[in-house]
This record gives structure tokens, C-alpha cells and sequence, in this order.
């Protein structure tokens, strides 16, 4: 890609020379200030250093020199793969004193002239990507190093265009963001209702508490909580014909304690399971079709829920000539194998691997519902494992997970109440991809010069009114 923009060696718009991060022996780890490793700048492609990171016991001439300020890129050094190396992303907030670990290098420009955010989305361009290639070392790992990064040309605008095209798609970025958040308390929401009643049996404790019922010692922490919530100001009970579906009194059963008349049953008896297929590789007619084909990479932020698109697709002949299964909207896929236990909803038909099984509820038992059991089946797998990772899910592994159940009419009663929450999420998530879209379009186009903002009023005057 050609740029219409002057072009500088990349350390001539650097303030300070580049340095790679530090290596520190396990005495001095786990106090201290907070250190970026490769976790955090492969999950953070903006980086503000409030999040939880680890921890690391600094001397005063390491805090001079190796400290990460607002504003700073940080490049992976190595990487596993050729892909990861190179990596590039921006602090955009450092108020928590925060180093970077020895794999990482990290540039500070002289912002009089260079502005971090525009040269974070070059080297997150193709272009960009294409530069970092050329300096890219195949050794055990592959890796880059600070004095090829040096030598790197890249395009100069003037500042004042750098910082309008950062501007942009910042704000495209940031609007993402603000969905990402709005997707993450609306999940959070829906989980808390979905553990309060079907965990938790608040609604049960609330009605024997009014009925003037005796608490189980083993739900008397449980009762004391609640009592302190109920006293609260904006405490709000459950609409009266909700809450009369709940039971006023538990019972004891292999289970502990459980609400009076539900009954004890396997998760398998509750569900009905889709096993998933790959059409042969070796046709080309089953591949490149409409229908959208999960696997595991595919899976979404668990924030985000739903799962709308897919690496790969298939035709409707591979549909038919593999064992895979159309899924309907709402069915909640979980992977079995390889990366175990990732959840999400399907927000349109789609297929799936042999990897996954796909999950719907029995006698109408609700989709919300199930998604949100399945996810808490999940973490009982991992607390049997001992928070260790399980290496697989069979069949048989729905039929020993023993949960209580009421009836299909209180599922129902809860996703009703949680349905708006999941279309907002649902239309985050869309609007997200026409964001992400739009700034992938635009973005080597403006890096290279081919267009210019004077091309983008409406999206300008957007821009400048968020």
C-alpha cells in the first residue's frame, strides 16, 4: 500500500529509545506495581491499566526507566506464532503504576509530532501488519526486535491530520466499548436473577419470611442477607403472580435444601441434545455457503451471548451430506472438547462441529433458561475438577449433574423478564459488527491517504456530537 504521506524512519518519532521489558525472579513477584504480560496486551488492544493485572517488586532505577505512560505502544517481542508477534497496542490509560513484562517492547513518541492513537491503528492496519512482517525473525518462536522496529518507514501526516483520523476511529472504537459495557451489566443482570431464583430460591425465602415460616439453619446466612436487602429503600418484590409460583417452605433432599415440591433431576432429563458435524474438507460444493458453521473459535465474549457469525460456512448440500444439524435461533451451543465449557446462544440457523453439542430445553423449558443453567453446570464441572480445566463433555456427563427444577411455567416467567435484556444485547452486538466494519474499511484508506476527511462530513459531524 502506498501512502501520500511523508515517510520517516519510526525512531525518529520516538522521544525516548525503545526498550524491551523486565524479567524478574519469582521472589519479588505478587507485590509491588502491576506488569502487562502477554495476557493483557493480547486481550487489551487498548490498554487502561485499571483492570486487575499481577503484581511485581520494582527497584527505584527500574520504576526511572521501565514504568508504561498514557500514550505508549507496546509491540509483542515473540510470539508462539507468527501472527501474535508484532502485536501492537495502546495505553490509553496509566493512572496505576505499571510495568510490561520481557517479552513485550514498548515505544514512547515524541507527541509534539507523532500521535500514539493514529500509529496504534497503523500497526493494526493490513498495512501496518504487512510492516511488522518484514522485520519478523523465525527462530524457536517467532519475534521481533526493538532495533528492526527502529528502522521501520512509516507514514508521517502532519499532526493535525493524525489526530482528526484518530479522532474517528476512536470514537468508533469507543462506541463498541460503551456497547461491549452495556452488554456485560445486562448479562450480569440477567445472571443474578437466574441464580437468585434457581440457586440462591430467593422468591422462597421472601415467601417464608412473609408466611412467618421456619429458614433451614444451612439458608440462615442466606435469610440474614435477604432480610438486609428486603429493609433496604429500593428494595422491589417480585410482582405478586410471580412470586406465587414460588413455594413458601423447603424441603431436604440429595441436594441440601431445596424449595418444597420441586423436584431433584438430572440436567439430561431437562434437555435435549444436538451433536454437530464437518461436511468432508474435500468437497468444495459443501463449503463457502450461507449457512454460518461454530466452532469454538467462533465462540463470543461471554459478555456478549449470542454467536451471529462464523470463520466458515457451508452449503445446504454439505448440511445434507454430514452429520452436522441446522440449530434454530435460541439454541445454546457448548464446547465439548478441545476448549471445554465456552457457551453461547444462536442468534441465527446455523451448524456446527462434532466438537459442541448443541442445547435446548424439553416441554418448552425456556432458552434463557437453559443458557444460563448450562453456564452454572459449567462452574459445579469446574468445582468437582477443583478449578482445574475438564478435557471433555459426553452424554453421560449431563445425566450425573443432578439439579433442582420447578416447572416449564417459571422458566418462562423468567425469560420474560430478562427477553428485553437480551434483545438489547442482540442489538449491540449487530450494531458492533457495522461499527467494526466501518472502521475496518476506513482505516487503510485513511492510514494511506487514499482518502481524506473531507470525504467523511456526516461522519465527522457524528463524531464531534458523541
Amino acid at each position: 500500500m502506498e501512502s501520500k504521506f511523508q515517510q520517516l524512519e519510526f525512531r525518529e518519532l520516538m522521544s525516548i529509545p525503545v526498550r524491551n521489558g523486565i524479567y524478574k525472579s519469582k521472589e519479588f513477584h505478587g507485590r509491588g506495581c502491576k506488569i502487562v504480560n502477554m495476557g493483557e496486551l493480547f486481550s487489551y488492544s487498548r490498554l487502561n491499566t485499571s483492570i486487575e493485572m499481577k503484581r511485581v517488586e520494582l527497584s527505584e532505577k527500574e520504576c526511572a526507566t521501565s514504568l508504561l505512560n498514557t500514550g505508549d505502544l507496546i509491540f509483542a517481542r515473540r510470539s508462539l506464532t507468527a501472527e501474535g508477534a508484532g502485536k501492537c497496542s495502546l495505553i490509553v490509560n496509566a493512572d496505576d503504576l505499571t510495568t510490561f513484562e520481557s517479552s513485550i517492547i514498548r515505544v514512547r513518541l515524541n507527541q509534539k509530532i507523532a500521535n500514539p492513537a493514529y500509529y496504534y491503528y497503523l500497526f493494526n492496519s493490513n498495512y501496518g501488519k504487512w510492516l511488522l512482517s518484514t522485520i519478523l525473525r523465525q527462530t524457536a518462536v517467532s519475534g521481533i526486535t526493538g532495533s528492526d522496529l527502529n528502522k521501520l518507514i512509516v507514514p508521517n501526516p502532519p499532526r493535525t491530520i493524525q489526530d482528526s483520523i484518530s479522532k474517528l476511529l476512536s470514537s468508533l472504537d469507543d462506541k463498541i466499548a460503551i456497547n461491549q459495557k452495556i452488554n456485560c451489566d445486562l448479562e450480569q443482570m440477567s445472571q443474578t436473577l437466574f441464580k437468585s431464583w434457581f440457586v440462591d430460591f430467593d422468591p422462597v425465602i421472601d415467601n417464608a419470611l412473609d408466611a412467618g415460616n421456619s429458614i433451614p439453619e444451612a439458608l440462615q446466612s442466606r435469610a440474614e442477607l435477604r432480610q438486609k436487602v428486603r429493609n433496604s429503600a429500593d428494595f422491589k418484590p417480585l410482582p405478586a403472580d410471580i412470586r406465587a409460583l414460588f413455594p413458601a417452605e423447603f424441603e431436604e433432599t440429595e441436594l441440601g435444601w431445596v424449595p418444597k415440591g420441586w423436584i431433584t433431576t438430572s440436567f439430561n432429563d431437562l434437555i435435549e441434545l444436538i451433536g454437530g458435524g464437518t461436511p468432508k474438507t474435500s468437497v468444495e460444493e459443501y463449503w463457502n455457503g450461507d449457512i454460518p458453521w461454530f466452532s469454538v473459535v467462533d465462540a463470543p465474549n461471554e459478555s456478549d451471548v449470542y454467536v451471529l457469525t462464523t470463520e466458515k460456512n457451508i452449503t445446504t448440500e454439505g448440511l445434507n451430506n454430514s452429520s452436522a444439524k441446522l440449530l434454530r435461533k435460541g439454541t445454546t451451543i457448548i464446547s465439548a472438547r478441545g476448549t471445554v465449557g465456552k457457551c453461547a446462544m444462536v442468534a441465527v440457523p446455523m451448524a456446527m462441529n462434532q466438537s459442541c453439542y448443541g442445547v435446548i430445553g424439553k416441554n418448552n423449558i425456556s432458552d434463557e433458561y437453559v443458557y444460563f443453567q448450562l453456564k452454572n453446570t459449567v462452574q459445579t464441572l469446574q468445582q468437582m475438577g477443583h478449578g482445574s480445566v475438564f478435557n471433555t463433555i459426553t452424554r453421560d456427563t449431563f445425566k450425573n449433574i443432578k439439579v433442582p427444577f420447578c416447572d416449564e411455567e417459571l422458566t418462562k416467567s423468567y425469560s420474560l423478564l430478562v427477553k428485553n435484556y437480551f434483545s438489547k444485547i442482540l442489538n449491540n452486538n449487530y450494531q458492533n459488527i457495522a461499527l467494526t466494519n466501518l472502521r475496518d474499511t476506513l482505516l487503510p484508506k485513511l492510514i494511506s491517504g487514499e482518502l481524506s476527511l473531507e470525504d467523511l462530513p456526516d461522519l465527522i459531524k457524528q463524531t464531534e456530537a458523541a
